[in-house]
């Protein structure tokens, strides 16, 4: 039964990512990008971590999906602006996609006999183990990714005000 819901899960995550590229309006895909999110955070539940599937929907589905959207409403004119221009590189984009596709395929098809299943540790997906990996192996990292996190905000706000005055 749990292998049926990752194979269904992994089918809707595959589909709806298509359906990102695919869909000619912006509002379609950025929906799309929902399910997709969606699927995957059900995805983290199935493979035991509760709260990374609670993270994707918080920080993705709700915060970095929302602001999407906002682009999107805000651009709208200059999408379709652009839209109106024929795409001229279309075939060779097209060509270059499936050689992509061909050779992930192909690299897919032979890795896939030299792959061993192995049980997961204890605690793998916990707050636990999350919270040890951040402060004690990765705690360096953690600190220059939220210092420069804040000086990109510190950055944002200078532009802003100036672009205000």
């Amino acid at each position: 039964m749990q292998n049926l819901v990752e194979v269904l899960l992994g089918i809707i995550i595959v589909l709806s990512s298509l359906g990102v590229i695919l869909f000619k309006k912006p509002v379609h895909s950025c929906l799309s990008f929902l399910l997709t999110l969606l699927a995957l955070s059900g995805m983290y539940l199935q493979l035991g971590a509760p709260f990374i599937s609670a993270m994707q929907i918080l920080v993705y589905a709700g915060a970095i999906l929302v602001i999407f959207m906002f682009v999107i409403v805000l651009f709208q004119d200059a999408y379709l602006a652009i839209d109106s221009y024929p795409a001229k590189s279309k075939p060779f984009w097209l060509a270059l996609s499936a050689a992509f596709l061909a050779a992930a395929f192909m690299t897919l098809g032979v890795s896939l006999g030299s792959v061993e299943s192995k049980s997961t540790p204890e605690g793998y997906g916990s707050l636990e183990a999350l919270g040890k990996a951040i402060y004690l192996d990765f705690f360096f990292p953690f600190e220059a990714v939220a210092m420069l996190f804040l000086v990109a905000i510190i950055g944002a706000l200078y532009i802003g005000k100036k672009a205000a005055k």
